[in-house]
């Protein structure tokens, strides 16, 4: 074999590796050590970062076919197209991309950024640098950006408890879905879920800004809420804070303990709310009332007897194909 051809085969053989890898990182259930692999691999060598580039600015291409996934859809026909992990590796055609492209995008630029992160059902506790903690609930994820005049944690998806270490000369700060909460010494909880950032204090105070960049000085935002312990913001992607209100801190944070509960919630929600801990997507029959109110205690990690559960009080069934769907119907 001359030069030429052992340099096609090291390119063809990157390529497969990178490919492998944007399978791997799409998955949901990728560990810290196998993410640690990820960029071990990626640092190796000028051609493997290459070909995970090329990858990458592939899938990019694609962009244009990828549908938001939502945790609650309605009801449409299975496509009878399968698609096999060989044929995605091995190049499989238009098709088979653009069918992993759909899922591949978000998932590959959250892993790219992220520093900690759990899987679907997962939930972990992380210590940051300056001696807080981040507990981290289902498929969520962060990015630890600390210097000595700001603590900077950016919520790239999930929700997030922070227990603060105070530290009067540097401003803890998480950033969501283009605002800010700031804190010092306290323990509150912000998610970015579905294009709205909710943040809740259990202990402490803290001061929400936005819109606004994650550097952004707070009293440059267009609106500002101060909230104590046991009270509760909420603001959509871009926009600014809405009104305070007052919340059962047991109720909403019940996850911390493993648990949901639900009060009189919308069963639409409450599906969709279960929905987190588990990997399947959810789809709903036509004609299923969602708005009936439901009221129960569920353990997150029973989240499919849970789902049956529910589903019963309202006289529905529930299949589940593993790992691709569950049908409530």
């Amino acid at each position: 074999m001359d030069e030429a051809d052992k340099n096609a085969d090291d390119d063809r053989g990157a390529a497969l590796d990178a490919r492998d890898w944007i399978v791997r990182l799409t998955s949901g259930n990728v560990s810290d050590a196998e993410l640690t692999r990820f960029k071990a691999w990626r640092e190796r060598s000028p051609q493997h970062r290459l070909a995970f580039e090329r990858e990458r600015a592939f899938w990019q291409q694609l962009q244009g076919l990828e549908e938001p996934r939502g945790d609650v859809l309605p009801f449409r026909p299975p496509r009878r197209t399968a698609i096999s992990r060989r044929a995605v590796l091995a190049g499989g055609g238009a098709a088979a991309a653009a069918g992993l492209a759909i899922v591949a995008l978000p998932r590959m630029e959250l892993w790219w950024n992220a520093d900690f992160t759990t899987g679907v059902g997962d939930r972990a506790e992380v210590n940051l640098p300056d001696g807080s903690i981040a507990v981290l609930n289902t498929d969520s994820a962060i990015a630890v950006d600390f210097s000595p005049q700001m603590r900077l944690v950016k919520l790239l998806r999930g929700e997030a408890e922070f227990q603060v270490r105070r530290d009067e000369g540097s401003l803890f700060r998480v950033a969501a879905l283009g605002g800010n909460s700031d804190a010092l010494g306290t323990t509150f909880t912000v998610s970015a879920l579905d294009g709205m950032a909710t943040v809740t204090v259990s202990e402490g105070r803290v001061l929400v800004s936005g819109p606004a960049a994650a550097q952004d000085r707070a009293e440059a935002a267009p609106r500002r809420v101060e909230l104590g312990a046991s009270e509760q913001t909420a603001y959509a992607e871009g926009g600014a804070p809405q009104p305070v209100v007052a919340v059962d801190t047991e109720t909403v944070l019940a996850w911390r303990s493993g648990r949901v509960i639900f009060e009189g919630r919308p069963f639409a929600s409450a599906v969709a709310e279960l929905a987190r801990y588990m990997p399947e997507r959810i789809v709903m029959r036509p004609g299923v009332d969602g708005n009936v109110p439901v009221s129960a205690i569920f353990s997150t990690s029973e989240a499919f007897a849970a789902m049956q559960a529910l589903a019963r009080t309202q006289g529905l069934t529930v299949r589940r194909i593993p790992r691709v769907m569950v049908l409530i119907s």
